[in-house]
């Protein structure tokens, strides 16, 4: 059984409890949490819900639950994902990337930069049955994997932060070194409006100094050159 801490609609404890599976009472909200994950490589973790679940069985999704009586939302996101995925969340790497009221909860959605290998991973069988590692921007190109990713309500909101903050590890800001010779200097990141595709800004550092944009996927792909792959842009100092 598991028991609730309630809310009022500023987020203050009010000493009441619910237990899971009551209806929440009228101006009472009880906490929900979410955990996003980031590794060096810029991928993220997506977990694959259990065949034998009651409601979307079988999707793609994330770690996620209830924080139970007297835990904090960090504690309960740290307990989940160890629950879920059988490994301790680093807490000291995190970040509220997301938060939300709805009608009966409040949502954190954290952020939490690790490298976890999935042969370490133990999921609890009964809500995980697959884990993988994928870059942001490959989950909205894949539509139907996408549409799995929307069943979380909040997933539209964060997907442009999340994808952001993977850019900038693969991407961060310096100068940099195109392979026919000019020098670059990275300002910063962007998201196309329309189809979210992930650019980069990036300013010459030689002529009138004039200010370009192109798609990060460009901006990160090896190009042939005297017969070996070469990065078309490389890191010189950040």
């Amino acid at each position: 059984m598991e028991i609730w801490d309630l809310y009022d609609e500023d987020r203050r404890l009010t000493g009441e409890t619910m237990i899971r599976g009551d209806k929440v009472p009228e101006g009472r909200y009880h906490l929900v949490v979410d955990a996003l994950f980031l590794n060096s490589r810029g991928e993220t973790l997506l977990q694959r819900r259990a065949d034998t679940k009651d409601i979307l069985p079988g999707i793609w999704s994330v770690t996620g639950g209830s924080a139970l009586r007297g835990e904090t939302a960090a504690e309960a996101c740290a307990r989940e994902t160890e629950e879920e995925m059988g490994f301790r969340p680093d807490m000291q790497k995190a970040e509220v990337l997301y938060s939300e009221r709805r009608n009966t909860y409040f949502r954190d959605v954290y952020l939490i930069y690790q490298d976890v290998p999935l042969s370490t991973m133990h999921y609890q069988e009964e809500e995980v049955q697959d884990a993988r590692w994928i870059l942001p921007e490959a989950i909205i190109r894949d539509a139907g994997l996408w549409g799995q990713m929307t069943n979380l309500r909040f997933w539209e909101d964060v997907y442009p932060y999340l994808c952001l903050r993977s850019m900038r590890i693969r991407i961060p800001e310096g100068t940099y070194r195109h392979f026919k010779g000019n020098r670059y200097r990275v300002k910063g990141l962007a998201l196309h409006s329309e189809t979210l595709e992930p650019m980069v800004i990036y300013q010459a550092l030689y002529g009138q100094g004039e200010t370009w944009v192109r798609p990060a996927g460009m901006w990160l792909e090896k190009v042939g050159r005297d017969g070996r792959k070469t990065p078309r842009f490389q890191l010189e100092e950040t």
